[in-house]
């Protein structure tokens, strides 16, 4: 700590800032002194530094905890994790959903690559051209990282992956063993030894590897996820993160049962998904939050996520997951070319995928003919088209919507982007579900999903929509950045971080609110093999402070890296 008359000692000033310290308690306008990596005054200081910043008139908050991404691969040619870094994001959580590739054999690197590829949306020439990892323990996979990041890096161990690395290719084929859950227990055991943040899962019935197959996670018992989830008993930290088979009806008894036994076995915080509508139950939101007010008024520790992005999907079926829920759909995009193709062209194929695509089952991923619009295109003989629906389309060349929408893409080698627009109504009712849930004191604020679905969503805005649309008619602003920063490092065990306090890590985002907003979402070219990703900018948000060194100054890039992982 610095002494009283310790003037010249500081590394960085931060003055007269508006100061929202992350508690919940009412802001105040303090200076920030910071010392190497920690702060080490907050007051009145009569000083100076190597910096100083005049932060009148801007508000200082500590930097935002990205609960829910996939950064784990991006690392290796992105060591700043964009776009979150861009919407105050200083630490980021990887790992989720039970999708990583550590632990691993050197033989199933390519497997799991391969699973992330189709499930998560990332670009299998990126994984091919920019993955540096050949296999071994979480701790192998993340010790690369430290010093060559700049922003924070905590991961969880995946289900999928441990469950590989215990069952070979069995783990998507059969429940496992006693033997083999005991072995999976170990490797969850070791990787929380070697750092995890805790431990992931899901089992919905859409993820589905490369190989057609459901992910590994999809085949295990809930006595089997309940015994890994046990191992997280041993630890002072961490949580368990599940996205249950049945989240888009609500949860049902047996997941209810589920999520309530993981946390008793862990003892620890139980993360859960987003909460929103779905065609199976217009009220699956309702009645999951329900449950998690219940659970948590009995002692437990759910804490469900809310989502303020609105960004709408980006569709190119080249590249695309979105239509996944559809099992005809998802068997033609899981084939390799020119099969695909040749599929597509097939009137009876068409005939079937058609009857998906205006089924229940079609509607529940919120795709009509009438929101799916031309987005862009790569021939530039079908400029004219692009920002018309397909329906609009169809009906001007006196086709079959279907037709419409296969020969164009056809046409284009299959690298036709659309645009799913939500119609004005339907993004108004996600504001009001969004403004319930936000409410509650468990709720978390999620969800980028960033690294993850590269093609076709972005959601790292969700920071800055948070700010900007909620605040203050919904939450107040200490109560906003609460729920950005110290809830989630409360939640995961991250200590000394997520709040302005003397002692604390200097993790910090500089804002001006007059500014700040949202900006435009686009297509960068950016990735190993010139691939494709959908990011989102922004403005206001003055500089991102990791560890006490600048990283970001108007969402440019310093070249400093002195993020941890943790």
């Amino acid at each position: 700590m610095a002494s009283p008359d310790s003037k010249d000692r500081f590394d960085l000033i931060i003055r007269r800032a508006k100061v929202v310290d992350g508690t919940g308690l009412p802001a105040y306008v303090a200076d920030v002194g910071i010392e190497g990596e920690r702060i080490t005054k907050i007051g009145r200081i009569d000083g100076d530094a190597e910096r100083v910043i005049d932060a009148e008139g801007l508000l200082l908050a500590p930097g935002f905890i990205d609960i829910h991404t996939h950064y784990d691969v991006q690392f290796d040619w992105d060591p700043i994790a964009t776009p979150s870094c861009w919407h105050g994001i200083t630490t980021v959580l990887a790992g989720n959903c039970g999708f990583t590739l550590a632990p691993s054999k050197p033989e199933d690197v390519d497997w799991l690559a391969g699973m992330l590829s189709r499930v998560e949306g990332m670009s299998r020439e990126a994984l091919a051209a920019g993955l540096n990892f050949t296999g071994g323990s979480h701790g192998d996979y993340w010790g690369r990282f430290e010093g060559k990041v700049g922003v924070n890096v905590a991961a969880y161990v995946g289900h999928s992956s441990v469950r590989r690395f215990v069952m070979g290719d069995d783990a998507s084929e059969r429940e496992a063993t006693p033997d083999e859950i005991e072995a999976m227990k170990e490797c969850v055991r070791q990787a929380m030894r070697e750092g995890a943040i805790g431990f992931s899962t899901s089992q919905l019935d859409l993820h589905v590897g490369e190989d057609g197959r459901e992910v590994p996670s999809n085949h295990a018992t809930a006595d089997e996820i309940v015994e890994l989830c046990s191992v997280l008993a041993e630890f002072d930290r961490g949580a368990c993160e599940i996205i249950p088979r049945s989240f888009g009806r609500g949860y049902d008894d047996a997941d209810r049962e589920l999520i309530l036994r993981m946390h008793e076995a862990s003892g620890r915080p139980i993360e859960l998904n987003l909460l929103f509508p779905s065609a199976e139950n217009p009220e699956s939101w309702s009645l999951s939050l329900d449950f998690c007010r219940e659970a948590n008024a009995n002692g437990a520790r759910l804490h469900p996520q809310f989502a303020t992005n609105r960004g709408g999907l980006h569709i190119k079926l080249s590249d695309t997951f979105v239509f996944d829920d559809m099992p005809k759909w998802r068997e033609v995009l899981c084939l390799d070319e020119p099969e695909r193709s040749e599929q597509l062209r097939d009137s009876a194929i068409r005939a079937l995928l058609q009857e998906e695509f205006a089924s229940d089952v079609g509607k529940s991923i919120g795709a009509t003919w009438e929101n799916l619009a031309v987005e862009q295109v790569a021939d530039k003989a079908n400029e004219q088209k692009v920002g018309k629906t397909i329906a609009e389309l169809a009906a001007a060349e006196g086709v079959a919507p279907i037709d419409c929408f296969l020969d164009l893409t056809l046409g284009e080698g299959l690298e036709t982007w659309f645009n799913m627009v939500t119609n004005p109504d339907a993004a108004a009712y996600m504001n009001q579900i969004c403004a319930t849930v936000m409410k509650e004191p468990f709720a978390m604020a999620g969800s980028s999903d960033g690294g993850a679905h590269l093609a076709t969503f972005v959601g790292a805005d969700y920071t800055t929509n948070l700010l900007t649309d909620f605040v203050p008619s919904v939450l107040t602003l200490e109560e906003a950045i609460f729920k950005l920063s110290y809830m989630p490092a409360i939640v995961h065990g991250l200590s000394d971080r997520g709040a302005i306090r003397e002692g604390y890590f200097a993790d910090l985002v500089l804002i001006d609110m007059e500014r700040l907003a949202k900006g435009d979402t686009w297509l960068a070219k950016d990735f190993p093999a010139d691939s494709e990703r959908f990011v989102v900018d922004s403005k206001g948000y003055v500089a991102t402070i990791v560890n006490g060194t600048v990283v970001l100054e108007e969402n440019k890039h310093t070249g400093a890296l002195p993020g941890h992982v943790l």
